[in-house]
C-alpha cells in the first residue's frame, strides 16, 4: 500500500461508518471506521478493510493509520515507527476489549 491515502471519504449513505479510500494508484477500497484516538503523537484511526472481513467467522484484521494534514486537506498515512504502531495497537485493543467485551483466548 502506498504511503498516503487520499481520504476523499466517500461515505456510504447506508452506514456512515463505512468510508471509501483512494490510494496513490487510484484504487478504491472500502473500510469500516472502528475507532479514532488522539495522542501526543497525533490523530489515529483503526480501519477494518471490508474486503478482508469474513462475515461467517466475524474475523478481520484492522489497520491503523495516522491522520495528517497535506496542503490543508486531511489524508491518512501509514505509520512507519514500529514502536508507535505497537503502542497504538495496544491502546486500540484495550478500547475494543472494553467496547465489545471480548475475552482473551
Amino acid at each position: 500500500m502506498s504511503d498516503n491515502i487520499n481520504s476523499n471519504d466517500v461515505v456510504n449513505e447506508e452506514n456512515e461508518d463505512i468510508i471509501t479510500l483512494i490510494d496513490d494508484e487510484g484504487r478504491m477500497s472500502e473500510f469500516e471506521v472502528l475507532d479514532a484516538i488522539e495522542t501526543d503523537e497525533g490523530r489515529f484511526v483503526a480501519l477494518l478493510p471490508l474486503a478482508s472481513f469474513d462475515e461467517d467467522s466475524g474475523v478481520g484484521e484492522y489497520i491503523i493509520l495516522q491522520v495528517v494534514d497535506v496542503d490543508g486537506e486531511e489524508e491518512l498515512a501509514e505509520i512507519e515507527d514500529e514502536e508507535l504502531l505497537e503502542a497504538l495497537a495496544d491502546v486500540f485493543q484495550e478500547r475494543f476489549d472494553e467496547l465489545y467485551e471480548t475475552e482473551e483466548l
